[in-house]
């Protein structure tokens, strides 16, 4: 109970019936005297939702309209600092195409209007749930027929739409929650089988279509065969000891950049979701927080406890290859949402820490299974769900086919501008991973064709590909880190990440058009050079003062490290080594100690030159 300023005592939430009609409840007991004045029987202010009895063949409620939008709000807590968006806010680069009409514009959800911390308590908010409905809102919002609705609300209509969404997913969570504890297939098909409506609908205290509800997860429990996970309830069972790492130890590390770009696929780990994840993804969780414990350890730790954490990494990597390789056998889960999602999370985990290069023929089998849905595009638009995942694929492709052969490559989509529109379009999504400014991505994508086009097509006009080279590095030259770079208290942490990406794409463009002589090793070219790579030195050395910005410099780094094959100063190359073995502890991954034995190798050579160092299909991006 509460009081007002009356001494009147108020009940401390919101009657069922007003937060059913979206309403702001004036609280007042024993029952709501908007209710009454509606004509509507208050439910009451008890935690148990009550159930709503109707006549056969009667509806209480129906779909909304197409050309109705929903409605939308942004939420800050009560220390009044604003929740961290998870559409990021992208720097525009300040050049020719940036001012056209029809660019894709910004989309932030901390702009508008807060509501008051009292109402989000009442409509049992959590920040977790505010965290979940945006990573969901940022999927659908990269579709433009989708973010239509979003741009033509008011800036209260977008703080309302969020807060009940949010409010909608905690409940979802404590639906979750309540079938974890339930435990099995067994336990939900016999509710499905008995037929019992309020015996779903206290299971799931909903009265919304709650046995349709309970038909679909059996559905899809039984179409991935996913097993029982009663034994889920054991707190020494190692997949729940892996969420709760991630939970404790790499979510906390992630968050901590979001002041700079806040990353919508990346949420605080619910553990009731395992009970409708598949093995596979059980299993690479597993592997993932192992291997982020052992690289993250301090020099010097105990060998018997890293061998030993090894043995269950490959013995969890094992049973995620067999419960993947099931899938991929079965029709019906072949190329399914979970199947793909749980390839694309495998991938992403061997990218970081396997020792082979499997990785790769992961990267072509999810090529045909994309294929097998459509093509990029299409998924991207009749799975909007899979778009967190989707970005870390094109992420992977993308920098493999720069640190590789120019004949090695994947091609995600066809041709090579269908590809660059489908990037630009999901790029808000990428962005947090790599902060490298959207322009010069794109010139990466450019770069990685115009290789493979040279050695693959030797018939074809090599002016073409010459003037093609010249008018990328034209582009790279002409950005300008100072008016792409964020106003605000990280302009120059912005102005900073904006010049290592123009100097490190500036020598990428370089020496690997070099390789296929495309671009001359003429004096003006061997001049950029040199003055590129001392520039990208500098501003590595001031990146690697601060945390959150060193974490994202493992691709300068490589393209650094080829640089300094050209002269033989021991003193940068020693610099170079200690920084990827502090990004391995950092990041908790073996990437840069790969890196570092791939420079190795190449200084050793004594031979400088793109191809000489990366002769096999390597990433050390993630």
């Amino acid at each position: 109970m509460k009081e007002d300023e009356s001494g009147e005592k108020k009940a401390t939430r919101q009657c069922w019936e007003c937060l059913k009609r979206r309403l702001v409840c004036d609280h007042t007991l024993p029952h709501c005297k908007k209710c009454i004045k509606a004509s509507k029987k208050c439910p009451g202010y008890d935690n148990q939702k009550p159930l709503q009895w109707v006549e056969p063949g009667k509806v209480t409620s129906r779909r909304r309209k197409k050309d109705s939008p929903p409605k939308v709000y942004t939420i800050r807590p009560r220390n009044s600092q604003p929740v961290a968006s998870t559409i990021p806010s992208l720097p525009v680069a300040c050049s020719e195409d940036s001012n056209k009409s029809d660019s894709p514009e910004t989309i932030t959800l901390d702009d508008g209007p807060t509501l008051e911390w009292p109402i989000v308590e009442e409509l049992r908010i959590t920040p977790e749930a505010i965290e979940l409905y945006k990573n969901q809102l940022a999927s659908l919002l990269v579709q433009e027929d989708k973010a239509a609705w979003w741009y033509s609300l008011t800036a209260e209509e977008q703080t309302g739409h969020i807060a009940l969404m949010a409010a909608e997913a905690a409940a979802g969570s404590g639906v979750g929650e309540r079938m974890m504890r339930i435990g099995s297939q067994r336990k939900v098909k016999a509710v499905v089988e008995r037929g019992q409506y309020w015996e779903a609908a206290m299971l799931l205290q909903s009265d919304r279509d709650p046995l349709e509800k309970l038909k679909r997860l059996l559905w899809i429990m039984e179409t991935n065969q996913l097993p029982s996970y009663e034994h889920l309830s054991n707190e020494t069972c190692e997949v729940v000891q892996a969420v709760n790492y991630f939970n404790t130890r790499i979510y906390p590390d992630v968050k901590e950049t979001d002041s700079l770009a806040p990353n919508p696929a990346v949420i605080h780990f619910p553990v009731w979701a395992l009970h409708v994840l598949p093995p596979a993804m059980h299993h690479t969780l597993i592997c993932l927080g192992l291997n982020h414990f052992v690289h993250s350890l301090p020099a010097g730790s105990n060998r018997a406890v890293i061998a030993g954490n090894r043995s269950k990494i490959y013995k969890y990597r094992g049973l995620a290859i067999r419960a993947l390789s099931e899938n991929v056998a079965r029709d019906k889960t072949r190329s399914s949402d979970l199947t793909i999602s749980s390839i694309l999370m495998f991938m992403a985990m061997e990218v970081q820490n396997s020792s082979s290069g499997d990785w790769r023929s992961h990267v072509h089998g999810m090529k045909q299974l994309i294929d097998m849905r459509g093509g990029f595009g299409p998924l991207l638009r009749t799975a909007p769900y899979l778009i967190s995942a989707l970005v870390i694929f094109v992420v992977i492709v993308t920098f493999s086919n720069s640190l590789g052969p120019a004949v090695d490559q994947t091609s995600i989509t066809e041709p090579l501008e269908q590809h660059i529109k489908e990037v630009e379009r999901v790029y808000n999504l990428i962005f947090p991973y790599i902060l490298c400014p959207p322009t010069l991505f794109i010139e990466i994508i450019r770069i990685n064709r115009l290789r493979q086009d040279v050695m693959t097509s030797p018939f074809e006009d090599p002016n073409q590909h010459i003037l093609d080279a010249h008018d990328i590095l034209a582009r790279i030259e002409a950005f300008v880190p100072e008016d792409w770079a964020q106003p605000g208290e990280h302009h120059n942490d912005w102005q900073l990440i904006g010049s290592i990406y123009q100097s490190a794409i500036a020598l990428y463009c370089t020496m690997s058009l070099q390789a296929v002589a495309v671009l001359p090793n003429s004096l003006e070219m061997v001049t950029m050079r040199t003055i590129h790579g001392e520039r990208l030195l500098e501003n590595l050395k001031l990146s690697a003062q601060t945390r959150y910005l060193k974490k994202f410099s493992l691709f300068p780094l490589c393209v650094l490290g080829v640089e300094a094959g050209y002269h033989d100063q021991q003193s940068t190359r020693l610099w170079i080594e200690r920084r990827l073995e502090d990004h391995s502890r950092l990041l908790g991954t073996s990437s840069p100690l790969k890196a570092r034995a791939v420079l190795r190798r190449y200084w050793q050579q004594k031979k400088a030159g793109w191809d000489e160092c990366f002769d096999s299909p390597y990433v050390f991006i993630l």
